[in-house]
């Protein structure tokens, strides 16, 4: 999905749970972290190809964790952003939910075409449908290689009907929402977003836009290195005041020790039993 509809959506479930505009500013502002792992910039660069990393570095459910671990309102904001990305088709690439340990199994039983694969092991089940994803993605998205299909695909395609209705509807609904102090609120959230959160808000907008260039503008353009330096040395630029002001916001949850030590164990346990079973069953591990 687009940003803005990422942010707006994250405003509206914010607004709805917490009933109150820094809190829901804190969550707009997570919804907006996860796309920092575009490449932009660097998308014509086969190395980046290679590994595949937007939709994948910031958007596992491990980064938005620990996310949420440092400030449960950041970390909700991103779980939101992956939810809505989990319904993008799969020339917006999905999410990689899994990221890196899905990496770790690099073999698929069946290729997209039908054909089974000869390989053994522990395999994903499907080869990722590359034809497509080279055809139709942005160059930075598209595959070098055949892959297994662990990304995590919807029938939505970014920018179009779905996209722009869930911007509309979470903006409509915030305006009705808070319909009886409209004016009001709208100060205080220009001043919660610009003033409080000025440092993380104007780093966001410096990184995107620089990056959206890029990548609307310029990245088929035969531009001068002093060019790319700029526009590279405003994202860093970016994120650095991104970096400055998210330290500052660190709230740690409260973790119940003995809860996370069972949850691992049967985790582990479970997978073992799990992995013996699939293998006695059906003689191969499929994922």
């Amino acid at each position: 999905m687009n940003l803005n509809s990422h942010i707006a959506f994250a405003l509206a479930v914010g607004l709805a749970l917490f009933h109150n505009i820094p809190l829901a500013v804190l969550v707009g502002i997570g919804a907006a972290l996860p796309d920092l792992d575009r490449e932009y910039i660097f998308t014509r660069r086969k190395i980046f190809a290679k590994y595949q990393l937007h939709r994948a570095l910031f958007h596992n459910v491990f980064i938005g964790l620990a996310v949420m671990y440092f400030n449960f309102y950041l970390g909700l904001g991103m779980f939101l952003h992956f939810g809505l990305d989990l319904l993008t088709s799969p020339t917006d690439r999905g999410i990689e939910l899994f990221f890196p340990l899905g990496r770790l199994v690099k073999t698929f039983k069946l290729h997209y075409d039908g054909k089974v694969s000869r390989e053994k092991g522990i395999m994903w089940y499907l080869e990722d449908p590359s034809t497509l994803v080279n055809r139709t993605a942005d160059p930075g998205l598209r595959e070098i290689e055949s892959m297994p299909w662990i990304r995590v695909y919807g029938p939505f395609k970014n920018s179009r009907l779905v996209d722009w209705t869930i911007f509309y509807g979470s903006f409509i609904f915030i305006q009705l929402y808070e319909i009886n102090n409209l004016l009001s609120w709208w100060e205080n959230f220009l001043y919660t977003a610009f003033m409080k959160y000025l440092l993380i808000d104007v780093g966001i907008v410096i990184f995107y836009a620089l990056g959206e260039l890029w990548r609307r503008r310029l990245q088929f353009r035969q531009v001068s290195r002093r060019t790319k330096s700029a526009i590279l040395g405003g994202m860093i630029l970016g994120l650095v005041l991104i970096l400055i002001q998210g330290a500052t916001l660190y709230s740690p949850m409260t973790l119940n020790s003995r809860f996370l030590e069972l949850g691992l164990l049967s985790l582990i346990l479970g997978l073992v039993l799990a992995t013996l079973h699939v293998r006695l069953r059906f003689k191969e591990i499929v994922m």
